[in-house]
């Protein structure tokens, strides 16, 4: 990150969630752009993190218990994906493993991001079978022209190995 870009812009801290953000980032003066989306539906950064924030509103990523409950009630997924949502992040940290949904339409698809919020893997059910999963990763971009590259593409695969090659593509451990 440019720290000549950051000093140049006044940095505020988030009511709701104790982050630093850049206050010309958020329509609201006490919360970062995430919380005031989340909470009073203003327009929401798009996020792209390098070195554990968001180079665009300088957000870190995290959020307060509440902000984290309320997006938990406004996913609209199916049980199944939020059976391994929750088993995810129930074994490596709900910190670690961040939704980053671009598929919110989608009930049985659902993206996922290490923290970095670098690496993404996008986990779809693919049949009525409840331990079937596809599984499709992307690394950060090379070139720049998109945000990431494909990292591989995995089907009819069980939860076992879904958990196997996701923490190895997230780079976690138990």
């Amino acid at each position: 990150m440019d720290n000549n870009l950051s000093s140049n812009r006044n940095i505020n801290t988030c009511d709701e969630c104790n982050s630093e953000y850049y206050s010309d980032s958020s329509e609201m003066t006490s919360l970062c752009p995430e919380c005031s989306h989340i909470l009073y539906g203003y327009e929401n950064c798009e996020h792209q993190f390098e070195t554990g924030r968001c180079i665009k509103c300088f957000w870190n990523g995290k959020e307060s218990e509440y902000i984290h409950k309320l997006k938990d009630k406004h996913l609209n997924k199916s049980k199944r994906i939020i059976y391994v949502l929750e088993f995810l992040q129930n074994k490596y940290g709900e910190t670690n493993i961040v939704i980053n949904d671009h598929w919110e339409a989608d009930k049985e698809a659902i993206g996922l991001t290490d923290k970095t919020g670098q690496y993404l893997a996008y986990i779809s059910t693919i049949s009525d079978i409840d331990n079937n999963y596809f599984l499709a990763l992307e690394n950060p971009s090379v070139d720049n022209e998109i945000p990431y590259s494909p990292a591989g593409d995995f089907d009819n695969i069980s939860l076992t190995e879904l958990e196997k090659i996701l923490t190895r593509h997230l780079r976690l451990s138990e």
